[in-house]
């Protein structure tokens, strides 16, 4: 018994990091153009995933930057960096004013869990 209960509780652990993993990934069509519009002028982001355990990020230069309709998840919509989905809650632009990486979704005023405001 006391080895089902333990099972039990790593499953809905994993479960639970896993429904964090994407929170803005899908987002309305006014987000996705909004955040869309905000990136065009920037040069890089910053990924970090807080809730993955990241032991860093990784700082990708801009070339692309779209919105989308996602074709399998009607009426949501993503920001496409590159030609990829990025989800605005582990993605950081550099502020003009301090130099500061904020985080995207924050930015946007989309609700997010376990996320910095900013990074060193």
């Amino acid at each position: 018994m006391k080895i089902k209960l333990a099972l039990f509780t790593i499953i809905l652990t994993l479960f639970a990091i896993t429904a964090l993993a994407d929170q803005a990934a899908y987002i309305t069509k006014e987000q996705a153009e909004k955040a869309a519009a905000f990136l065009k002028d920037k040069k890089q982001i910053r990924h970090y995933c807080n809730p993955c355990d990241d032991k860093g990020d990784r700082v990708e230069d801009i070339s692309t930057v779209e919105a989308v309709a996602v074709a399998d998840s009607k009426p949501y919509w993503e920001v496409l960096v590159n030609g990829k989905g990025i989800d605005l809650a582990y993605v950081y632009y550099k502020d003009e004013d301090g130099g500061e990486w904020k985080n995207l979704a924050k930015k946007m005023k989309i609700k997010v869990d376990d996320v910095p405001k900013s990074l060193p």
